[in-house]
């Protein structure tokens, strides 16, 4: 055989060893699902947050204010069938003053956690708390089910990113703006922040009225509530 014929068949050889390797080696990869950020709400049954929380209630009519420091701890209780046939999540609420090591039960909540959303019922009225695929800059309608409640625009207003709650450091987090309205006779901002494995990690909700005067005096707080809820620790019962 010819030297040039022969290298020729070498070549074509090696090529095709090359094409059926690569072939084998593409079957052997599996595809890695997206991240739709699902974990930012577990949903673990048994665990628990334990949450810091200062109010602050301003009495328009009074002229003065009401202070309050306490304890809110929130047990994934059960699994248990909502009268939709899913899945929901029991969610039992206690509360305890920092003077107190007794926990009293205070609320019990439900859950529901699908593919595109979270839906949390608090005090009979159903949010959407989170919307998934996560990512900064999307939108939905958190109230989607208040039928007799104007539409309120969530946004992430960011993804992903480290923070530092109370001592806790968390990789990776995100924030849901609720609402952000106000001018010089108000102010309204309710914000969530949520961490990944473990959830919501804190609350922030700031309703003020001012003076209707004149001059206006912005800076005077005569009516509203202040509500922080901070994590102060988690874990399994």
């Amino acid at each position: 055989m010819p030297a040039k014929k022969k290298n020729v068949q070498i070549l074509l050889s090696l090529i095709a060893f090359c094409l059926g390797f690569i072939l084998s080696c593409k079957k052997d990869v599996v595809a890695t699902p997206p991240d739709l950020g699902y974990n930012y709400y577990p949903g673990t049954i048994k665990s628990y947050i334990i949450y810091d929380v200062d109010s602050i209630i301003y009495r328009q009519v009074q002229g003065d204010t009401l202070s309050f420091h306490f304890q809110i701890k929130e047990v994934m209780d059960s699994l248990i069938t909502d009268n939709q046939n899913r899945p929901t999540i029991k969610i039992i609420r206690y509360k305890r003053q920092y003077s107190s090591p007794n926990w009293i039960l205070q609320r019990v909540w439900v859950a529901n956690k699908n593919t595109t959303d979270v839906e949390v019922v608090e005090e009979n009225i159903r949010y959407t708390k989170l919307a998934f695929p996560a990512g900064a800059g999307k939108q939905w309608n958190g109230l989607a089910w208040a039928d007799s409640t104007p539409v309120q625009n969530y946004i992430y207003a960011n993804y992903d990113v480290p923070l530092t709650l109370n001592g806790n450091y968390f990789s990776k987090s995100l924030t849901v703006n609720q609402l952000y309205a106000g001018n010089k006779l108000y102010y309204q901002n309710f914000y969530e922040q949520y961490a990944r494995g473990v959830g919501l990690i804190c609350k922030y909700q700031v309703s003020y009225t001012y003076p209707n005067t004149f001059p206006l005096d912005s800076g005077k707080i005569i009516g509203g509530k202040y509500y922080v809820m901070n994590i102060n620790s988690y874990g399994n019962e």
